[in-house]
């Protein structure tokens, strides 16, 4: 019970620093030229992305991906070839390219995997008390819709694949794993040596329960 109120409230700490992210006005038109240059090969043009470890952006909601853009141009989520493409973009730039993508048709889902699809949906849904897993649901939407005030981002339909990665790194922070620090991902503003949201729930998962979450998600929508 107490790992589930520390759970809870590292939700309810990231909300209210989520919450405090403010975008500049941006021009979708000025971002779509931008994406041509920088962004379209692997995420493609209108943010559908053919490449299952590169996320689909489409429709996405625009403070995350703004949040995460600048996380990027900060160096505090390290990703070569995302810095490489936004070396040169300034601030009024990257809203120009999250306001782009967020005006594109959302992106659809895929199959998933029918035959671990309850199991998973249950850890979605509904978490793991006994292991102090807290529904993924409570912040990303039963749907996986996200929270678009919180900059927590749409995962329903997202790249099984790309899931898959992004939960072992946030796992390798929450445990401390003894990786380069470019196979970690912190929570968005979380200080050095603090753990966020998603890596005190991402530390408790096994590479299975990564597995079969990440292959439903894939098929919510």
């Amino acid at each position: 019970m107490k790992k589930l109120l520390v759970a809870t409230s590292l939700c309810v700490a990231s909300i209210s620093a989520s919450a405090a992210i403010t975008v500049p006005k941006y021009d979708a038109a000025a971002g779509q030229k931008i994406v041509e240059n920088n962004c379209a090969a692997c995420h493609g043009m209108m943010g559908v992305s053919v490449v299952p470890t590169q996320p689909n952006l489409a429709g996405q909601n625009v403070r995350y991906l703004f949040k995460q853009l600048r996380n990027f141009k900060t160096g505090y989520r390290i990703n070569g070839i995302m810095q490489a493409q936004i070396a040169n973009l300034n601030e009024q730039d990257l809203a120009n390219v999250a306001g782009y993508f967020s005006e594109q048709k959302p992106w659809g889902a895929f199959a998933g995997n029918p035959a671990t699809a309850e199991e998973a949906s249950h850890l979605f849904l509904g978490g793991d008390k006994k292991r102090g897993v807290i529904a993924c649901s409570g912040c990303h939407d039963p749907k996986g819709a996200g929270n678009a005030y919180a900059a927590f981002p749409r995962i329903g339909g997202q790249h099984a694949e790309y899931l898959g990665i992004q939960l072992k790194r946030f796992r390798a922070a929450g445990r401390d794993d003894d990786v380069p620090k470019d196979q970690k991902r912190f929570n968005d503003g979380a200080k050095e040596g603090d753990k966020g949201m998603m890596q005190v729930v991402a530390s408790k998962l096994s590479d299975r329960d990564i597995k079969i979450l990440s292959q439903f998600v894939s098929a919510v929508h």
